[in-house]
């Protein structure tokens, strides 16, 4: 076997030949499970973990990373860290985890072989409040199955020494309401000599406690304020400014932010803090370019500076502790109309799609919101609060309405259908919108202008509107006799009683009614095919059933003919509602809603208020913003609308 190399010792004795062979083929035999046992011993291999921090010093309040490499886990899935740590004091975050393959190929035995080699690394972010030493850890590392657990390292954290040429202020206000935007402005000042400052880092509890507004983006020129956050460090856009402070002059540099409180309460929160990196020494770089041409300072402008920072100490500033409450909504004095918006200058337009319709129809009001506000949060209160639509007189939906915010326009706009239930209804009365003012501190009222309306009566149609064929062969008889032929004034008509005069009349011209006296004739032989029994009994049988339809045609033809013309008519609206189940959603609702309204104005059994309601959820569905043309409508709606049209059973008769 090739690569296989069998040697004996020159001074001992050989082997017999066969058992060399069979010490070669025990070998071969054995080199697969020799194989699988290497390839076993390298999937339980040992997992193993490397460590490394950040060189000291470490402070309070600024994060120390450390650094797992982790041997011996397969590539996937991401392996997972949890840290330990019995000291409050103490926090961490897991800020990446990588993975790192080395594959490398060889020939071995005229096959193509491959070593993979996996490396995951892991960071952790480790923070403290205070100074001192501590024990951070265990970690404990996982993928799967697979479990190793790193022991606690020892850290020790020293206070960032103060600075007197620095402030720190975290200028907001001490009291304000659920959703309002609250603004509070950043100011950092420095007395030193700012080209000396190679980092600067902003942190309050304030900012992990609210949600905040998306910050105003800055360009590349403008000056930018870090602050660190837990979900990261945001660079706000920043003002600077010179200013006078304790007869020291200061350069300060200001940013703001806009959070919403959404809940009331009372909160104390930790003095704001800033830590900056203040260069004390600097190294010194050599450019000379005149070879070149090029002028020095052009250089340092290009390359940002001769200097590099050769050594830099950290030093922090403190602020005041802060103080903050959310005050619920007073409850005395709270309009009807205040739905929770908050801010200053709110206004409400209105405007219809119509103003001539008839009682009962519907009409769309197109609603916009301005104000200085919690516009995005904002929702539209009742239209029939403080004084605004009247409930005997207009019907509308149920539900929120779903309004749609433009931030370009700081404006919100909803649309409301409104159904018009009294013709002597002529305006559109004026919509109140409350807010509540912080600043205040009580309760606002704007109201819309009135909209004039001119409202017809409903059209009805009644049961003999309904096209029948029996309705057809009645009206051809009244213009036949529109024609020329005129009635006594005395006589009355009976529907169909010239068609039915028509049908039943026999034509007995040529008819033979004399009475034959033939002996021959009436002494005619019974022996023939009319005289055979079997089709005298079906001639019976059939004169009978003859009988029978007719006895119940006669009693057909007597039924009140408005009753049957709306039994049709119940038939047909049924058959509306049913089909609509094949429609998409908004084209159902249309349909539904239409037979809905025949039924209310020619059905006097139904129920007009729960038909009202039926329409209004139709009309929300069809004239609703968004649309899909796969949905359908609700099948338990088509059979609340075909249960309310009833199938007129309970008809009373007069």
């Amino acid at each position: 076997m090739k690569g296989f190399i069998v040697q004996s010792h020159p001074d001992r004795r050989h082997l017999p030949i066969a058992i060399q062979r069979a010490i070669v083929c025990l070998a071969v035999i054995a080199m697969p499970t020799f194989a699988s046992m290497t390839a076993s011993a390298q999937d339980d291999k040992e997992v193993t973990v490397e460590i490394a921090k950040q060189k000291p010093p470490h402070y309070v309040g600024m994060g120390v990373t450390l650094q797992f490499t982790v041997h011996g886990l397969e590539s996937k899935p991401k392996p997972t860290c949890e840290i330990k740590s019995s000291d409050p004091a103490i926090g961490g975050t897991v800020t990446s985890v990588s993975p790192r393959i080395f594959q490398q190929l060889y020939q071995s035995g005229g096959q193509l072989r491959r070593i993979q080699n996996v490396t995951h690394v892991v960071q952790v972010q480790i923070d403290s409040d205070r100074a001192g030493t501590f024990d951070v850890g265990p970690f404990i590392i996982r993928q799967g199955n697979t479990e190793t657990e790193v022991d606690a390292i020892k850290l020790t954290f020293q206070d960032v020494p103060e600075n007197d040429e620095m402030r720190i202020e975290l200028v907001m206000p001490e009291v304000a309401y659920p959703d309002q935007r609250v603004e509070i402005e950043v100011r950092w000042a420095f007395a030193g000599e700012t080209g000396n400052i190679n980092s600067l880092l902003v942190s309050s509890p304030v900012f992990d406690q609210f949600r905040f507004v998306p910050d105003e983006q800055g360009d590349r020129r403008s000056a930018k304020m870090p602050i660190r956050t837990s979900q990261g460090t945001v660079a706000l856009k920043a003002t600077t400014s010179s200013e006078t402070i304790d007869d020291e002059s200061f350069t300060v540099l200001s940013a703001k932010r806009t959070f919403i409180p959404d809940r009331s309460g009372e909160y104390d929160f930790d003095p704001i803090n800033a830590t900056v990196q203040l260069v004390t020494r600097w190294q010194q770089q050599s450019l000379d370019m005149g070879d070149f041409g090029f002028g020095r300072s052009l250089l340092e402008e290009a390359f940002g500076g001769r200097s590099r920072p050769a050594e830099v100490q950290l030093f922090r500033v403190t602020g005041d502790p802060i103080h903050f409450e959310v005050k619920p909504f007073p409850d005395r004095g709270r309009p009807e109309s205040f739905a929770g918006a908050v801010g200053s200058g709110f206004a409400i337009d209105v405007a219809a799609d119509r103003t001539v319709l008839h009682a009962g129809d519907p009409i769309r009001l197109s609603i916009n919101l301005r104000g200085d506000g919690n516009l995005e949060n904002a929702t539209l209160p009742s239209l029939f609060a403080d004084g605004g639509l009247d409930r005997e007189r207009f019907q509308v939906p149920d539900g929120d309405v779903t309004g749609i915010y433009d931030p370009e326009t700081s404006s919100k706009s909803f649309e409301v259908l409104v159904r018009i239930e009294d013709e002597s209804v002529d305006e559109i009365p004026a919509l109140a919108y409350s807010w509540f003012d912080p600043q205040a501190e009580r309760y606002r009222t704007t109201r819309s202008s009135p909209i004039a309306m001119r409202v017809k009566p409903a059209q009805m149609v009644t049961a003999d509107a309904v096209v029948s064929s029996n309705v057809n062969q009645a009206g051809s008889t009244t213009d036949a006799q529109s024609d020329g032929t005129s009635r006594n004034s005395g006589e009355q008509d009976e529907p169909n009683s010239t068609a039915s005069r028509t049908e039943q009349s026999l034509v007995l011209t040529g008819a033979d009614l004399s009475i034959t006296t033939e002996p021959s004739v009436l002494f005619a032989s019974t022996e023939g095919w009319l005289a055979n029994r079997a089709f005298q009994w079906s001639a019976y049988a059939i004169g009978l059933l003859c009988l029978i339809w007719s006895f119940i045609d006669r009693k057909r033809r007597r039924v009140d003919p408005s009753l049957r013309q709306t039994k049709t008519l119940v038939s047909r609206l049924h058959h509306e509602i049913e089909s609509a189940v094949h429609l998409p959603e908004k084209p159902a609702a249309a349909q539904v809603a239409d037979a809905l309204r025949k039924g209310l104005r020619e059905l006097h059994w139904v129920d007009r208020d729960a038909v009202q309601t039926l329409i209004g959820k139709c009309e929300a569905i069809e004239f609703r913003p968004t649309d899909s043309a796969d949905k359908k409508l609700d099948r338990a709606l088509i059979d609340d609308a075909i249960k309310h049209i009833g199938d007129g059973s309970h008809r009373r008769r007069v």
